[in-house]
């Protein structure tokens, strides 16, 4: 028999009381007090699944927990992300690489959001079963978490979490982009509701993590905030792979995501919530991951070159100071990176692949700066470091070029223009460079 929201409330506090809380932190449980609307049809088709009508609670209900600036969540406290954030949230939209979903720049309090649905593949008869909000609250971090016990009461938890978004400057997801806001959105074009988050600045931090760390290479910490080593190659950025890269902590127990459906559709079927207290702290430690690596992210992009510690997330923030139109910090990015100015880090240590890319990628910085020597020194770089075939001819014609018309040494010119026929194999580019050749003969000879 369905059961009301207030003793549906009584029976999660029981769950939550059976189960180990971290140290540091509050928990509160309370019924969700929204005006009963108008008879409501909801008509949800259930992945794999067949729950009988009545089996479960209907109603909703408000988890709340609050975490002390004490607390550490990996290798800073939750204080330190909340002073880290506060003092570069205008990085965010840096970080967001180009402009913000519906104009306007994120401003504190930020809303971080996160959703348990029905299906991992979206869809009209996908529920969000549990919506998770997160902010800081001065120096310490609260999430509420609306519980969505039985779809009769979908309505109300969008109303409520409507009125709960009133107070915040901007959303931050991971992944939410493609998945939380549209599928959020929809279920409220469902309920013929306006949604909150149309006007809101949102800022996806999965495009931005990605940038920064997907080719970051686990090991033991080296600095204050940063990783220690590196590698070209790509590696998973999925929020939980990340807590433990970037922020150093880990999760004992945790529900993996994709078992999170059958599990909800369980309690369904019986009505026992003890199976749901696993995700509900999988749903916390997103959003407070979620938070810890927004403060550290905006950190790193709001101090600049200075503050970054490893030569990958240097040759990351590079390309983020690129296309934000600030090509001194972008150039200064990539000089650390590869290996031409000074880092917290031992040039031979970096690795040959991001070194590289580092060094081809200053070369066209400074040439658009028409800094034309210190280019050629890049791309001279490159020459040492560089296996690629492609980008070795790149930087051949590039001294060609700048040995001819800047330096005016036409023998050094005419050493790169021909190294560079020697090995090139496209008709087009290797007309180009006989006839580049032929010229500085001509001129040599004159």
């Amino acid at each position: 028999m369905p059961i009301d929201p207030a003793r549906l409330s009584a029976r999660v506090r029981e769950v939550l009381r059976g189960q180990p809380r971290p140290p540091g932190t509050q928990d509160a449980v309370q019924p969700l007090d929204a005006p009963q609307t108008a008879v409501r049809e909801i008509r949800v088709v259930l992945d794999d699944a067949d729950p009988r009508p009545g089996d479960a609670a209907d109603g909703c209900v408000i988890l709340e927990r609050a975490y002390d600036p004490d607390l550490s969540h990996g290798r800073r406290s939750v204080g330190e992300y909340a002073q880290a954030l506060g003092a570069h949230v205008d990085a965010l939209a840096l970080l967001a690489g180009q402009p913000l979903r519906h104009g306007g720049h994120a401003r504190e309090p930020l809303l971080f959001f996160d959703l348990e649905t029905t299906g991992l593949s979206g869809g009209v008869g996908t529920v969000a079963f549990l919506v998770g909000c997160g902010w800081f609250d001065g120096a310490g971090f609260r999430t509420h978490q609306f519980f969505l016990s039985g779809f009769d009461a979908e309505r109300d938890m969008l109303v409520a979490l409507a009125d709960l978004t009133r107070r915040f400057g901007g959303l931050v997801t991971f992944n939410g982009r493609s998945f939380d806001v549209p599928l959020i959105d929809m279920r409220y074009a469902y309920h013929r509701l306006a949604s909150p988050f149309a006007g809101m600045p949102h800022v996806d931090m999965l495009p931005p993590a990605r940038r920064l760390w997907r080719r970051r290479e686990p090991g033991p910490e080296d600095g204050e905030w940063g990783l220690r080593a590196q590698t070209a190659e790509p590696r998973s950025c999925a929020l939980k792979v990340l807590e433990e890269a970037v922020l150093r902590t880990g999760r004992v127990g945790d529900v993996p995501g994709f078992e999170i459906p059958g599990l909800y559709f369980g309690y369904l079927r019986s009505g026992d919530l003890g199976a749901l207290d696993t995700v509900f702290e999988h749903n916390r430690l997103d959003l407070l991951s979620l938070a810890a690596l927004t403060a550290h992210a905006s950190r790193l992009a709001g101090e600049g070159p200075d503050a970054l510690p490893t030569p990958v997330e240097a040759l990351a923030m590079g390309q983020i100071y690129e296309r934000a139109g600030r090509p001194d910090d972008a150039a200064e990015c990539y000089a650390r990176a590869g290996g031409m100015a000074s880092g917290p880090w031992h040039a031979d240590g970096i690795d040959r692949g991001i070194r590289v890319e580092a060094l081809q990628r200053l070369a066209v910085v400074r040439r658009r700066q028409r800094r034309h020597r210190a280019s050629a020194e890049a791309w001279e770089a490159v020459l040492r470091f560089a296996t690629d075939r492609a980008l070795v001819q790149e930087a051949r014609c590039a001294l060609a070029i700048h040995h001819e018309h800047r330096s005016r040494n036409l023998s050094t010119a005419r050493a790169f223009a021909e190294h560079a026929l020697a090995t090139e194999q496209d008709p087009d580019r290797l007309a180009a460079l006989r006839h580049r050749v032929a010229r500085l003969c001509r001129k040599q000879t004159r």
